[in-house]
């Protein structure tokens, strides 16, 4: 199959031609049809994350099963599907504990680059071994998944809004709604608008938030925002103190809930400040390895009954969460079709990636039908 192969933190990946075994016990093959360039696979690639190289990167995608290993019965040949880049065991502690997306078999294949039985599927034409990224590296015509990983949808819902959800959506849009438990009437502040946290704002606004500003230094995203309902747009490098500009706007007390979908610390503070006491905190953006948030325990949290959660996939059940959303769009409540922004060809994967670098103001899907 045709594959983009990274080698090097911060190099082009190439384009090869990459051997890819047939799904053993428990596995899925898809043929991937779109695939989400996301933040993450970017700032793996910068080198933030730790990684085993080579590897093909791409987490986030939609396909079609093309075959099924034994014991699959979740899935058939020709079924569409949406990945999750967190497939769960159902066997494992955190399982048990209903936090399927901390699985610890999932944990241990994805830290080491490989599926669940400790080795990797995919070659190189000269028998060097290829890792896999979180079990599912879909920038690529076709991937290997663990079958918890695959969740089967109608076959009318758009490949590239589909592939949307098996990340940036699902990701933003819990993080809102199961994390922070939006109400109607809130005030919601989010921080970095790109696909995580224009999702964010999507469920926000579907929960019945009243006020919701948007923190972002790049300027195109304030009217990106106000598209996708913003009702307020906050550059922090024109405004010299953002949390006395969020309380401005929520009748001096602060936000009832904060989001910050960057993984900066400066970004977290501002969070973290700019909330009501009682309010609640989401981290939901990547923090690069050995980030360190400080914050004035006083002003920030004693005495004033705040609230931060670490937000993971948000909070989501992938195989229940894609449906309801999916549910959501379907009706017509949920304009998923908006955050598609640009479709690219995998051989495009590089410059993709340096337009996300740049601040691309929605989506970039990869198509592969």
């Amino acid at each position: 199959m045709k594959a983009a192969v990274m080698y090097e933190a911060g190099k082009d990946m190439v384009i090869e031609n990459v051997t890819i075994d047939g799904p053993k016990h428990g596995e899925v093959m898809v043929r991937v049809t779109a695939a989400g360039v996301c933040h993450s696979d970017l700032s793996t690639w910068q080198g933030k994350g730790a990684l085993k190289l080579p590897c093909i990167l791409g987490h986030e995608a939609a396909g079609v099963v093309e075959k099924i290993g034994s014991g699959v019965d979740r899935v058939k040949k020709g079924d569409h599907v949406v990945l999750s880049w967190a497939p769960s065991c159902g066997r494992c502690f955190y399982c048990q504990a209903r936090l399927p997306t901390q699985c610890e078999v999932y944990g241990r294949a994805a830290s080491n680059g490989v599926m669940w039985d400790g080795t990797s599927r995919l070659r190189l034409a000269d028998g060097r071994v290829v890792h896999h990224f979180t079990t599912q590296s879909s920038f690529a015509e076709y991937c290997i998944m663990p079958e918890s990983g695959v969740v089967p949808i109608s076959s009318s819902i758009p490949a590239n809004v589909a592939a949307l959800v098996g990340c940036a959506v699902t990701t933003g849009f819990g993080a809102a709604v199961n994390d922070c438990r939006v109400r109607p009437g809130d005030s919601v502040a989010i921080w970095g608008l790109g696909g995580v946290g224009l999702s964010a704002l999507m469920g926000a606004k579907l929960s019945g938030a009243e006020t919701l500003i948007v923190v972002d230094p790049n300027p195109r995203k304030g009217e990106v925002g106000t598209r996708f309902g913003a009702t307020h747009y906050i550059n922090p490098k024109e405004v010299p103190d953002v949390p006395d500009a969020v309380r401005q706007l929520t009748h001096g007390r602060g936000a009832d809930a904060a989001l910050e979908c960057i993984g900066k610390s400066a970004a977290f503070e501002q969070a973290v400040l700019s909330i009501r006491g009682g309010g609640i905190v989401a981290l939901v953006g990547q923090a690069p390895r050995g980030e360190a948030f400080t914050l004035p325990a006083a002003r920030a949290l004693m005495g004033q009954q705040k609230r931060i959660v670490g937000s993971h996939y948000g909070g989501a059940v992938p195989e229940q969460d894609f449906i309801r959303i999916l549910g959501l769009y379907d009706s017509g409540r949920l304009p998923l079709d908006a955050l598609v922004g640009k479709t690219v060809a995998l051989e495009d994967i590089n410059a993709a990636f340096r337009a996300l670098e740049r601040g691309f103001d929605t989506r970039q899907v990869i198509a592969f039908d």
